[in-house]
């Protein structure tokens, strides 16, 4: 019993990083899920060297993350189309939050009695009354759209526009989390 009671908390400890590890938006083709949402990387054929590259995050991952996912996936596109580096012709970033609000109202009317104070008689009167909440739920997502153009050769050290394709496989791998 005491080897189990020790071992509480480092399962407890495992299952939490787990979870947390669960929510951040992983590297891979966009799906849309109940678990991960509309999260992922897509992408579209603009012309035989240039592609428009999209990563969407959900309301746990980082800017930065988004941002560096969606370079990475303009490196491996350049890569296996046999280009050596790319050049980002535009940024897109949207950041967006979307609430929706549900209304649990609820109607009753119910007749109470007055007195007509010009006749002095007792009416009825109906009365109704609202009662009931409204809940606000607001998601975060972040979306990052690169227009990129591939080219062959040396990358020209001029253009910070300009990332090496393999450079950017070979140190960016590592961080990705897949």
């Amino acid at each position: 019993m005491q080897t189990n009671m020790k071992s509480l908390p480092i399962f407890l400890l495992l299952s939490l990083v787990l979870m947390l590890a669960s929510c951040a938006t992983k590297y891979a083709p966009v799906s849309n899920s109940f678990w991960t949402g509309h999260t992922g990387y897509s992408e579209v054929p603009l012309d035989s060297s240039t592609w428009q590259v999209t990563f969407a995050g959900n309301d746990q991952t980082m800017d930065d993350v988004v941002n560096r996912y969606a370079l990475y996936r303009a490196a491996e596109i350049t890569s296996q189309r046999g280009f050596d580096y790319f050049v980002v012709l535009d940024n897109n970033d949207i950041a967006a939050l979307t609430s929706t609000v549900n209304h649990n109202n609820t109607k009753q009317t119910e007749i109470q009695h007055t007195v007509d104070p010009q006749t002095g008689r007792v009416i009825p009167v109906a009365v109704t009354t609202n009662s009931g909440s409204s809940t606000v739920t607001t998601t975060a997502s972040h979306t990052v759209t690169k227009a990129v153009r591939m080219f062959a050769g040396a990358r020209p050290a001029d253009n910070p526009d300009a990332y090496d394709a393999h450079s950017m496989l070979s140190l960016m791998g590592p961080s990705i989390v897949r």
